[in-house]
Formats: C-alpha cells, structure tokens, sequence
C-alpha cells in the first residue's frame, strides 16, 4: 500500500521540484544580467557618496574614464577651458559653474575616485603606449624586407603572391592615429594617375587589421591613359593581428576580389 502511495505521488514531487528550480534558475539569470548591466559606470552621479570599484571601469576606454572624470568636476561646478566640453555641460540643468576653479573643495570619496579614474587611465595609455610601440616594430621589420624575422618575431608568413602587407605598414602614420573609444583608425588613399591604392589599420581592442586594397583606375581623364590596359584588377587583402602579451601576433588573411 505504502509503495503503491508513493509511486502515485512520485510524478507530483518530481513536478513540483522541477518548478521551484526553474523559478530558482529564473532568478539566478535575472540577478546575473542585472549584475552584468550594473557593472559599468556610465556617469558620475553618485561618485560624490560611493568609491567606484574597479570592475565598473573594467571595459571602459581612456576617453570614457576622461569623461567620467569630467562629469565628476563638472558636478562640483568646474569651468572647463575647452569650449566644446564647456558648451556639452552648459547644456545639463545640474551643471551651476563657479567663479574660479581653485575654490573648489572636493571630498576624501571624491579624491578617491579622481586617483581611481587617473590610476585606470594611466595603466590604459601604457597598454596603448606598448601596443603602438609593437607596430613600430613591426613596421621597420616589413621596410627591412627580412621574412625570417617577420615569422619570428610575428608569426607572419603568407604566399610571395599574397604579400601585399609590407608596404601597407609606411603608409600608416601610427603616431597620428584617431580613437574612439577601443577603436582605432588611420586610413589613406592614393592616386598616382593610373591606379588607385588604399591602405587603413583598424583597431578594435586588441584586434589589429591591415588592410591594402586596389580600387581601380585613376580619377585623371577618366581612368583612360596613352597606353590602356584592357583591365585593371580589383582586389582586396586583409591581415589580421591580435595584442597578445605584449606582442604583436599574426592570426590570418583574408583575401577578395
């Protein structure tokens, strides 16, 4: 009697357990994705009553920890000398600025988080520092036309008919790179009156591409020259690298056209 009792209600215990872990597993994921939005620090708000903790700055970029620090002075009243981050608070209703930037007094909380945002940058340009100098490197290594120390020092060994990379990097101006955010752009095209060449680095976090391409004839009389050629062919070759310990590692190429 008493196993016929519990093979009857077996099914409902099983049921009933399976519904408190599914509402259990529900919860579980909802506190996971607020946790994960949670982390990152969009504006300065309350940075004048808490200490930011490290991981809500953890994806930010220079210029996002920048504007953090910017927010938080512009909260106490600061006057900003650069017109167009003056001219973006003077638009906020909470922003009263002061006479002089030197009456100002911040708490010990503030000042804490002024060291956190200049500590995290500091580390920030000094990982892009090394990453600029490891593509300086690898440029005077491509100018050396030297594919020993190209596969040794890079990882970078493609087909001779495929190797358009090594004159791409001496168009690259590294120092004059733009950012945004973890992204970065250099990126030029060249006309010399009979074809037309492009060259561009890409940055996106640690994801370095180079890429050379042919886009076709010359903007002069019309693509048309004394001697045509029956066709000028368009292609394209993209290289990707990665950052990796400091290093800067060939991944592969992709090739089109």
């Amino acid at each position: 009697m008493a196993s016929g009792v519990f093979l009857y209600l077996f099914p409902v215990f099983c049921k009933t357990i399976i519904k408190k872990m599914r509402i259990i597993l529900a919860a579980f994921l909802a506190g996971f994705n607020f946790s994960g939005h949670a982390q990152v620090l969009a504006d300065c708000a309350d940075c004048a009553s808490r200490v930011v903790r490290s991981d809500e700055l953890k994806e930010l970029s220079i210029d996002e920890i920048r504007y953090l620090t910017n927010d938080l002075f512009a909260r106490k009243g600061y006057v900003f000398q650069d017109s167009e981050i003056d001219a973006y608070y003077s638009q906020k209703s909470w922003y009263k600025p002061v006479n002089a930037n030197y009456t100002l007094e911040y708490t010990q909380t503030e000042k804490k988080n002024i060291r956190i945002f200049q500590d995290r940058t500091a580390k920030l340009k000094t990982e892009r520092e090394r990453m600029i100098a490891e593509l300086k490197k690898f440029r005077a290594v491509c100018l050396g036309n030297n594919p020993q120390e190209l596969n040794r020092l890079f990882h970078y060994h493609v087909a001779e008919n495929s190797d358009f990379l090594k004159n791409t990097p001496d168009e690259i101006i590294l120092d004059d790179i733009h950012w945004y955010k973890n992204e970065g752009l250099y990126s030029v095209i060249r006309d010399n009156g009979e074809i037309v060449k492009s060259y561009a680095l890409k940055i996106s976090g640690r994801k370095i591409v180079f890429d050379f391409s042919i886009r076709g004839g010359s903007a002069i009389g019309n693509g048309e020259t004394l001697y045509p050629k029956e066709h000028i062919t368009e292609l394209s070759y993209r290289y990707v690298f990665e950052f990796r310990n400091g290093r800067l590692i060939f991944i592969k190429m992709d090739e089109a056209g």
